[in-house]
């Protein structure tokens, strides 16, 4: 091939540019693989040592003979954090000790603002720690510890761990701020962990994080590298858990309801039930609940906005919680989540057993049954044969009078560095069923860039009553790529652009979902946001065609902020038109007020309005509630609650939380530990 001699120049500046690129990419993989993959030496508290008292400060005599991590990268740029961060590591016999010292050059800026336990912390300046006690380098096995600069706890455990106070553990956190930033310190029962049940030193996953809030910067001390694999994790060798002192545990939460009727001829009743948990080994936990009570559960609402598939809900069930990491087979992204515990409603009994068979092989089951109407049956098993491959097995079964229906999925995974690949391959037998599904995709992840590109198949006879499959009677291909850049300096703070496309057609040929989307938004330095979105699509012989904007201020406060979006269309060769507001706001420091509406106009004008408050007394007590106006329809409830720690635990509910209409009832629920 012959250039010109007036493109060489450009040509040269192009070839150029490349190598520069090519050149800066190898560097940054090489300085992020040399902060990847850290290890820390296990030290055991040493006789005549006292364990560190969990105040906030590093005064103890422990913390200066426990293990010193140094040095955190912050993970966007690859390359040691501004402000920067040390932790301390050190455990005994009953448990492991962590410490941290975050240096901060802006103490007056940091952000802090959740108070109550076990909720998401990550717009607050936190610390957490991150442990896998299996080292299987698989997020669903590691457990991670989080606490902000006030103090507030939160924790997500391997496998998946209910929300409940006594089935979590009582772990222990306190923090203190001074002029040069903040320090934390946590206590972390060995008894609350799963953990092989070997006698003898070995290898665990740990990593240490650090997020501020106020200035945009994550950072880890073991580098997990641009796409945040967690084979990059570091390690803790030489650890020696406790299994000669470990004992089988057997932990009971019976409850006692008490309720009347406030309306004229309200009658009393009372309900009682029990929820029980046993450990019989460090790996396995094993859960059971007769008579569970889900009506003073607060559950999500289902939003009403125009939809082909319907919504997916979250259930807060502590029950279906309970092992939910391991039964994640299947996602929103392919043919569909295989299981839906929200399509399981009212349930007399039930059993949940779930961990480690080995270290590298998970399962989880779980049987309930309404007497007289149905029973389920969900089996997973999940097989890491390294840290980049994985399979997943799913058998579930739904047994009903005139609808039985069994569901076997397998789910292979592969991920090697920027690159990765997911399949779903499923098969449904009984009455009406019959079918199979199929999905593959490629992925990527870097940094800021994600990207798949995935084809399926899914017969029309393929039915899963415990699932959430939005559609059946297609094939085809579809794709995703999503842009995030973030900046520390300058107007604008962080973006996200995305896009994605569908090509489906019916088994017969038919045409079927065709169609495009788009969405791009910006925050700026003093976190307003604005967002503009919209897509096109053919759906069978009807079109769906519209665009929206979507404008904000607060962005990352979860307590001060407001937002209005708004979408404009035709949904199914229909003029659609929607609108919502929403605001939150905290006052005099413990009061939280949020009210969220949705309006839309679409064969006539429906809508939603979801006012919430909360009012925390102290970290255990608060009086919290929830109005809901949908279509005419109005329910509402008052809730106080004390938490009383890992005791006795009450509630006094007015209403019910998830009915549609107001029922006019007092509650009163009494909830007592029992070890």
């Amino acid at each position: 091939m012959h250039f010109s001699e007036s493109y060489t120049p450009s040509l040269k500046r192009v070839l150029a540019a490349a190598i520069l690129i090519m050149l800066a990419t190898i560097t940054s993989t090489a300085f992020a693989q040399r902060w990847s993959k850290r290890t820390l030496a296990a030290v055991r508290l040493p006789a005549g040592v006292a364990p560190p008292v969990i105040d906030g400060s590093l005064r103890d005599a422990a913390w200066k003979v426990a293990a010193h991590a140094t040095v955190f990268i912050e993970t966007s740029a690859h390359q040691p954090a501004p402000d920067q961060t040390e932790a301390w590591l050190i455990y005994n016999a009953t448990d492991i000790f962590i410490a941290f010292r975050c240096r901060d050059s802006k103490p007056s800026a940091i952000v802090a603002n959740e108070s109550i336990r076990n909720v998401d912390l990550s717009n607050d300046d936190n610390v957490a720690f991150r442990i896998d006690t299996f080292d299987t380098m698989q997020w669903a096995d590691g457990s991670t510890f989080t606490v902000n600069a006030i103090g507030t706890q939160s924790a997500s455990i391997a496998g998946g761990r209910a929300d409940k106070l006594e089935w979590q553990g009582d772990w222990q956190a306190a923090t203190k701020r001074d002029a040069g930033g903040w320090t934390a310190e946590m206590r972390i029962p060995w008894r609350i962990l799963p953990y092989p049940a070997r006698a003898a030193a070995m290898v665990m996953g740990i990593n240490f994080q650090r997020h501020e809030q106020h200035a945009h910067v994550d950072s880890w001390w073991s580098d997990l590298g641009p796409e945040g694999s967690q084979s990059r994790e570091g390690k803790w060798l030489g650890v020696v858990p406790p299994l000669r002192t470990w004992k089988p545990r057997l932990s009971l939460l019976p409850y006692l309801l008490p309720s009347v009727g406030m309306n004229a001829g309200g009658r009393a009743e009372l309900q009682a039930g029990l929820d029980a948990r046993l450990q019989p080994t460090p790996e396995i936990t094993t859960v059971a609940t007769i008579n569970p009570d889900f009506q003073s559960i607060e559950g999500a609402v289902a939003s009403i906005a125009f939809s082909r598939s319907g919504h997916f809900v979250p259930d807060e069930r502590p029950f279906f919680q309970e092992g939910s990491d391991f039964r994640n087979v299947g996602s929103n992204y392919a043919i569909g989540p295989f299981f839906d515990s929200q399509l399981i409603g009212r349930i007399d009994a039930g059993v949940n057993a779930y961990g480690q068979l080995s270290p590298h092989t998970s399962f989880s089951m779980l049987g309930d049954a309404a007497f007289g109407s149905e029973s389920d049956l969900v089996a997973s098993f999940r097989q890491n044969f390294n840290a980049a491959t994985t399979t997943s097995v799913l058998l579930m079964q739904h047994s009903a009078a005139g609808a039985d229906n069994t569901v076997i999925a397998l789910t292979p995974s592969w991920q090697h560095r920027k690159w990765g690949a997911d399949a779903n391959l499923a098969q449904s037998l009984g009455p009406q069923a019959g079918g199979r599904g199929y999905y593959a995709d490629v992925n990527f992840n870097d940094t800021n860039l994600f990207g798949v590109m995935s084809v399926a198949r899914v017969d029309g006879a393929f039915l899963d009553r415990l699932g959430f499959i939005p559609f059946t009677d297609y094939q085809g291909a579809g794709g995703f790529t999503d842009y995030s850049p973030k900046w520390k300096h300058g107007f604008f703070r962080r973006a996200d652009v995305n896009g994605g496309y569908t090509w489906n057609w019916h088994l017969d040929g038919v045409p079927f979902q065709r169609g495009v989307s788009a969405d791009a938004s910006l925050v700026t330095r003093r976190n307003y946001s604005i967002e503009t979105f919209g897509s096109y699509a053919m759906f069978d012989a009807q079109t769906d065609a519209t665009w929206g904007m979507a404008v904000g201020g607060g962005a990352g406060d979860n307590y001060r902020n407001w937002g209005i979006n708004f979408q404009t269309g035709v949904e199914a060769d229909l003029p659609y038109t929607s609108v919502g507001p929403s605001v939150q706001v905290r006052l005099f420091r413990h009061l939280d007020l949020g009210l969220m509406s949705f309006v839309q106009n679409y064969q006539g004008v429906t809508q939603q309005h979801i006012f919430t408050f909360n009012y925390a007394m102290s970290p255990q007590r608060s009086w919290g509630g929830r109005a809901v106006w949908q279509n005419g329809r109005f329910n509402a409830f008052l809730q106080y609650h004390n938490a009383g720690g890992l005791g006795t635990n009450t509630y006094v509910i007015l209403g019910d939380p998830n009915a549609t209409a107001f029922v006019p009832r007092l509650m009163l629920k009494l909830v007592f530990a029992i070890r």
